[in-house]
């Protein structure tokens, strides 16, 4: 083959490979712009229902309930009344959340979840306090004890904190806050569905045989992440909630809160047909476990007192005949001081003549964990928190039935959580 025909076949070769290059080209950019056709379509979805707060601020009242509590019901009886109080939703936005620390006591709560226990404990770590409780109420991130001292009128707000808008739309909710006042503070926002006449009968628990129902239930919590452009902050949330059990009817709490969690403005309201004609309804699951803690130790040094930090960090023991739950026979359930997960309900203390606190038994064994122990030459099984790794204390084999474990566990590394509202009150109002 002569040179000049080579040349002319491999140009005409590299033509149709520019060629086929371009055709490709083509489709991947009319792809592209396809594709960003449709999300600016989406992203311009027409709203079917607006919640919107005026530039005053909004009041968020929160509600941390069981089902099992026989204190709970006249509260939340109160809680129910203000779907007719001409304050909802312009000054004040209920959500009322179900704990599950009873649950362990075999009060069964549908509702509950683990990480509604956790907020209760990270208000109730902010304000120093060492018991958590139900009924408990907190007004704006600060607890509110006026429900138990007769005064049934939330306060008011006051001031301005700027325009929150939640947008349902097909694709979810678009969220919007533009604060009254710029600050260099990040807010978070935080997006949750609620059932309204949900008529349940109790089968276990202090109200076992008793038929409650429960109104502005978070059915479904969603902390979203937002960000700034021009002085605005946005985000998009999902919209759905669980399929089962249906409530009369739903409606929708939406807020902001700071990154330390007080609410800095909130809006609200009953859904729509059309809102309800979107709503996303999911499988209910299981309950959620909590989230492993890894702390520094630092960190750890900052939220603990040095004679917790030495017993549940340094692996130390309080003395005998010391602690401050040796001798409790209160009902409840002890959680780990650190974490704040359940571990031993009091139904497993023991009086075991050791002087320290023991049980025969865990809330869950899937609280716990255990280490050989071969310290001062003596062979232990070591019981550390499952979440925190908290040292806890040791676990031997000379317990009672049906079991036969002694867990002898540190006062120091716990804190108890009473059946009884009114006593954490009451220790409460002596700090």
């Amino acid at each position: 083959m002569k040179q000049g025909a080579l040349r002319t076949r491999e140009s005409r070769t590299f033509r149709r490979a520019v060629a086929g290059w371009t055709r490709a080209g083509v489709a991947v950019a009319m792809a592209a712009t396809t594709l960003a056709a449709v999300t600016a379509a989406v992203s311009r979805a027409e709203p079917v229902q607006v919640i919107k707060s005026g530039p005053s601020r909004v009041g968020l009242l929160e509600l941390y309930t069981s089902e099992g509590c026989n204190s709970c019901p006249p509260a939340q009886a109160w809680f129910s009344r203000l779907a007719g109080d001409t304050r909802l939703w312009n000054d004040v936005v209920p959500v009322a959340f179900h704990v599950d620390y009873w649950d362990y006591l075999g009060w069964s709560d549908v509702f509950a979840r683990a990480a509604f226990s956790e907020r209760q404990r990270d208000y109730s770590e902010r304000w120093k306090s060492t018991r958590i409780y139900t009924p408990g109420f907190v007004w704006n991130g600060q607890e509110w004890r006026g429900w138990f001292d007769g005064k049934k009128a939330v306060p008011a707000t006051g001031g301005e904190a700027g325009v929150l808008t939640g947008a349902i739309t097909g694709t979810g909710v678009d969220i919007s806050y533009a604060p009254s006042v710029i600050t260099g503070e990040e807010p978070i926002a935080h997006v949750a569905v609620l059932g309204m006449g949900l008529e349940r009968k109790v089968t276990s628990g202090e109200n076992k045989g008793k038929t409650l129902v429960h109104d502005f239930v978070v059915l479904d919590y969603q902390r979203v992440e937002i960000t700034a452009h021009d002085g605005v902050w946005t985000g998009h949330a999902a919209w759905r909630a669980p399929r089962d059990p249906a409530p009369a009817r739903h409606a929708v709490a939406v807020w902001v809160s700071t990154a330390q969690g007080d609410p800095m403005q909130a809006a609200g309201a009953f859904i729509t047909p059309a809102a309800e004609g979107v709503l996303q309804l999911t499988r209910r699951e299981g309950a959620f476990k909590m989230a492993k803690i890894n702390k520094t130790d630092a960190e750890w040094r900052a939220i603990l007192t040095p004679e917790q930090y030495q017993v549940t960090r340094q692996k130390g023991t309080e003395r005998a005949f010391t602690g401050a739950y040796w001798n409790n026979h209160d009902k409840g359930v002890y959680v780990c001081v650190a974490c704040g997960q359940p571990l031993f309900s009091s139904d497993t203390k023991f009086e075991s003549g050791t002087g320290w606190p023991s049980f025969y038994e865990p809330v869950d064994n899937h609280n716990l964990a255990s280490e050989p122990d071969n310290s001062f030459g003596w062979d232990r099984t070591e019981v550390i928190c499952g979440r925190c790794e908290a040292h806890l204390g040791h676990v031997f084999d000379d317990g009672p039935k049906p079991t036969g474990l002694r867990y002898c566990i540190n006062s120091v590394a716990l804190n108890f959580v009473p059946q009884d509202p009114a006593e954490s009150i009451k220790e409460a109002s002596k700090k």
